[in-house]
């Protein structure tokens, strides 16, 4: 089987450019076809179209790139494959690749192993690793308007930045038809473990259960979140007694103060405003991973 590469010049905010020689290079060595892409929206196309020559995909990029063509693999029923080059890359950590030695990717093409994973659905959209409202989405609002900083350290400054603009919000939040109205300073949907670079805000999702876990902040203290907020990155905030947790296979957000409208970002991309619907979707992709 083929395979068509689609490149974000843009992702990890200039590492991908200044990658792009060796990315052609390493393509040309592996027999790939590639296709970077020209501007925002284009990647789905480009990915469409290959997919539709019968060829497998490469996303080569950042989360949201690999969301965009991980869609595309999984609607056409084939394979992905990732070139880590962007600030994140949650989907691809989760799944074995590493970012810091992102060209070697290309030899999981030849010498890697398939395999069969989840996605998310939310409002129709596919999404790969986290959905967030709430605090998050806010941060990640910020966090898209930042050039200077990267990866974790852009998210921490927007946590920083957030906490002292943010409250706690109510929501409605219905999991697999039980309703349950809180105020939290975030609710994070998860069909992976992590987002954000490594923050692994539901520690325990796994790809292939068919489930979505739900992690909710609850009502801290704003010292009580800058307190645990470096317990995400080992997942160790749930033990928190203000966090909660629920797991389930179809997730409906809304927000309960209409005055404020909220927005939800899956995977680090704003999708639109709430009420969001998330579904799990049980082995929605074939991946092509490291053994």
């Amino acid at each position: 089987m083929a395979w068509t590469a689609i490149v974000n010049p843009a992702a990890g905010r200039g590492r991908t450019q200044k990658l792009l020689p060796e990315i052609e290079r390493a393509a040309r060595d592996a027999g790939i076809t590639l296709h970077v892409s020209p501007e925002p929206g284009a990647p789905a196309k480009l990915a469409a179209a290959a997919a539709d020559d019968g060829s497998d995909l490469v996303a080569c990029g950042g989360d949201g790139l690999v969301t965009e063509v991980a869609g595309v693999a999984a609607d056409t029923g084939r394979r992905l494959a990732i070139v880590p080059t962007g600030a994140g890359n949650d989907f691809a950590r989760t799944l074995g690749y590493r970012p810091k030695r992102a060209l070697d990717a290309f030899d999981v093409l030849a010498g890697g192993d398939d395999r069969v994973v989840d996605l998310g659905r939310v409002n129709g959209r596919w999404y790969t690793c986290v959905t967030a409202s709430g605090f998050d989405a806010e941060a990640n609002r910020w966090a898209n308007t930042v050039t200077r900083l990267t990866g974790t350290p852009l998210y921490v400054a927007a946590v920083l930045r957030t906490l002292k603009v943010y409250e706690p919000h109510p929501f409605r939040l219905t999991v697999d038809g039980e309703e349950h109205e809180l105020r939290a300073w975030l609710v994070a949907v998860g069909n992976g473990p992590a987002y954000a670079g490594g923050m692994r805000i539901t520690p325990k999702a796994s790809m292939d259960d068919g489930v979505l876990d739900v992690t909710v902040v609850g009502e801290l203290t704003r010292m009580q979140f800058l307190a645990n907020f470096p317990k995400v990155f080992k997942g160790t905030h749930l033990a928190h007694p203000d966090i909660g947790i629920y797991r389930g296979t179809r997730v409906e957000l809304a927000s309960l103060d209409p005055s404020l409208p909220m927005d939800v970002y899956a995977d680090g991309e704003r999708v639109g405003p709430l009420p969001a619907t998330m579904e799990a979707v049980r082995a929605a992709l074939r991946v092509r991973v490291p053994c």
